[in-house]
Order: structure tokens, then sequence, then C-alpha cells
């Protein structure tokens, strides 16, 4: 087929996305999906002309989605089966799977780069408090690194791109930031994760907890007698056997699950379109408490 056949023939498919039968727009629609990525330039050069047709801008725009989506997908799963997955990666795939035209390896470089920044201060002679104490200075007094939108009900900081520039993030991806730099650190650090949410812990050689790590108190360290008096403190009783160490592949859940929390109180229809689909990679079982009446 040559360049201006597939043109013409796009253009009528495209067409037939304002078709008035009901029945023809969903076959149109599967047969643009599975063409791929290769026809999204042509795609995108058919809906600058169709402004004054809204619905059938809409139609393409999500034919345009769905086409990224399907292509961040295949990445989403290779990250997850793959053997130890980096943090930083995975959290920029599930970014780019909203904002696929957003470039994520600026975004992976500046992070690679801050956590090296940190990585490149630690040395063996350091207890591993010291080196607590100094990966906690450089995160949040030389980088600057703090929370906002306590309540999840903003968009920008729940996203990559606005966190790295701004170093501004809500307290779910600052704490996923946070542990992202410190497995890169190769600090002794882990995740643990309860009903409602997740937190650091400092671990022996046998990934044994040692200490909590409050991350929005400068990474202040406290026992399990402190914990539970923290939580209390909340309104919070979750017995011990809930704090479950976890993986990487969780913890890139989790930023998906908070992504979809966010869309929900934005009124995002389409980002929460997407991320329901993205959150099929992992599972069933969900970590934050995303229901008002849970």
């Amino acid at each position: 087929m040559t360049a201006a056949t597939n043109y013409k023939d796009l253009a009528t498919l495209v067409s037939l996305l304002d078709d008035s039968d009901h029945t023809v727009v969903p076959v149109v629609r599967e047969r643009l999906i599975d063409m791929g990525p290769p026809v999204i330039g042509i795609l995108r050069s058919f809906s600058r002309h169709c402004h004054d047709n809204p619905k059938l801008l809409h139609r393409l725009e999500g034919v345009i989605a769905d086409i990224q989506l399907h292509r961040s997908s295949d990445s989403l799963l290779a990250w997850c089966s793959g053997r130890d997955p980096d943090l930083i990666q995975g959290l920029c795939i599930v970014f780019g799977l909203i904002y696929p035209n957003v470039p994520t390896s600026s975004i992976s470089q500046s992070l690679f780069e801050m956590a090296n920044e940190v990585w490149m201060e630690l040395n063996d002679s350091q207890t591993g408090v010291e080196q607590l104490q100094l990966f906690n200075h450089i995160f949040y007094h030389r980088l600057g690194f703090r929370t906002e939108d306590p309540f999840l009900s903003e968009l920008k900081p729940a996203l990559l791109d606005y966190a790295v520039a701004n170093r501004r993030a809500n307290p779910i991806l600052f704490g996923l930031i946070y542990l992202a730099f410190a497995f890169r650190s190769g600090l002794a650090i882990r995740a643990v994760v309860f009903p409602g949410g997740f937190m650091p812990v400092c671990v022996d050689d046998q990934n044994r907890v040692l200490f909590y790590i409050n991350i929005y108190k400068s990474g202040e360290l406290f026992d399990k007698e402190q914990l539970r008096t923290f939580l209390a403190d909340l309104g919070f009783v979750i017995p011990s056997k809930d704090f479950v160490l976890c993986d990487t592949v969780t913890l890139v859940g989790i930023y998906a699950e908070s992504l979809y929390f966010v869309a929900g109180n934005t009124e995002n229809k389409e980002m929460e379109r997407l991320l329901e689909e993205a959150l099929t990679f992992f599972g069933d079982k969900r970590i934050l408490i995303m229901e008002e009446d849970e």
C-alpha cells in the first residue's frame, strides 16, 4: 500500500468515526487501533482539522490515546516481568500511560542524576544511621523535596514532571521518590505496605525491620511502639501482621492507584479509563483506600 493510498484509506476510516450507525464506530475504532503507532502521526494531522466537529475530535483523540496505551502497556508488562525492575523506570512508564507525549527519558534522567548525587556522598566508612542522616540532609535540604496537596485533590502534585521541576509532590509520589533514591543509593531501606498506605523502613541483612522512617518529618526514625502510637494519633489501629515488606512492582501499582484516585477527584474521566486498564497489570489487590466508605 502506497503512502497516498494509506492516507486516503485512513481518511475514509476517520470519517466513519462520525457515522450515525453506532454499530460502525466500534468496528472502525478497532481497525484503527490495530494499525498501531505507525498511524499516530497521520491521525494527529486529521485531529488538527476537525475542531469544528467536537464529536469526531473526541472519538479520534480516544483512538490515538488507546494506540498509545497499548504501546505503553507492552512496556509496563515487560517491566513487571523483568528481574529486579527499577522503581524510577516503573514510575516513568505509568506516568507515560497518561501523558504519552511528555518525554519520560528526560524525567528519568533527572531523577537518576539526583539519585546519583545522593549516592556519591555516601561511603562505606559511615554507619547505616550516618548514611541515612546524610541521605535525608541531601534529600530534604540540598535537593529541597517537599510535600503538597495532602488530600490528593490536585493533578499537578501527582505528576512526575511537576515533581522533578518543582521538587514538590503529593505524599504518595513524594514517598515513592524517597524510596527510589534510597534504593539507588544502596541503603538498607525497604518499604512495608499496610491497608491504606506504605512506609520506608530500615532493615538488617536478613530483611528484618529495625526502624520505621517518618518521611514527613525529615526522615525521623521510630520503633514499632512509636509507630503504634503515631498511627493511633491518626485514628488508625493496624495489626503488626498487616505490615508487609513489598517489592517494586507493588510500589508502582500504588502510584497507579494514586493517579486513579486523583483522576476521580479531578473528574478526569479519560485519565480514569486509562488507569483502570493499567491497574489490571497489578492484580486485584489494592493498597490505598480509595472508597470513602472503606
